[in-house]
């Protein structure tokens, strides 16, 4: 009975030691992409009728897939980890877009001139705090996000440029 018991446990063995492959070598992307933007900046202010100037570099271990750019208002002071933005009765602005990176890319650096508008449906937007969000994910489906406040104030100098950045 042992013999067969051996015989039998040998043969499992070799069974699965024989189905393994090269394929079994390959190691799973789990590490997150980077983010590393240099404009806007926290707490910059940007006049309705003006631009939010976007740079960034993104980058992956493996390879990049896409990133969002999102900004939405910030007047409920939510955090991210619950996004409500009922009940305020102004005239909010927000952006959001997705923009895929081309094959085989590790690095790509993102720019962007994104309008705010001074007015939507013929009201003036509300002025105040609003999140800049960036979230940027690769072929793997990690997923990595950074965000910054902006604070859409009133054009002081008439040009619809306010550059007055108070850090």
């Amino acid at each position: 009975m042992k013999t067969k018991l051996v015989y039998l446990f040998s043969i499992t063995a070799t069974l699965f030691l024989a189905s393994c492959s090269e394929d079994d070598d390959n190691v799973i992307d789990t590490e997150a992409p980077e983010i590393v933007i240099s404009d806007p900046v926290d707490g910059e202010e940007i006049a309705p009728g003006g631009e939010v100037h976007f740079d960034a570099l993104l980058t992956d271990n493996t390879e990049l897939a896409s990133y969002k750019v999102e900004i939405h208002n910030a007047f409920d002071g939510h955090t991210h980890a619950i996004a409500k933005q009922e009940g305020h009765k102004d005239n909010p602005w927000s952006y959001s877009e997705v923009f895929e990176i081309e094959p085989g890319q590790k690095s790509f650096e993102a720019h962007h001139h994104i309008p705010v508008p001074a007015e939507i449906n013929g009201e003036h937007i509300s002025e105040g705090h609003y999140h800049f969000g960036l979230f940027v994910t690769d072929t793997a489906g990690n997923e990595s996000q950074a965000f910054l406040e902006l604070h859409i104030e009133g054009d002081h100098d008439g040009d619809g440029n306010d550059h007055d950045h108070d850090h």
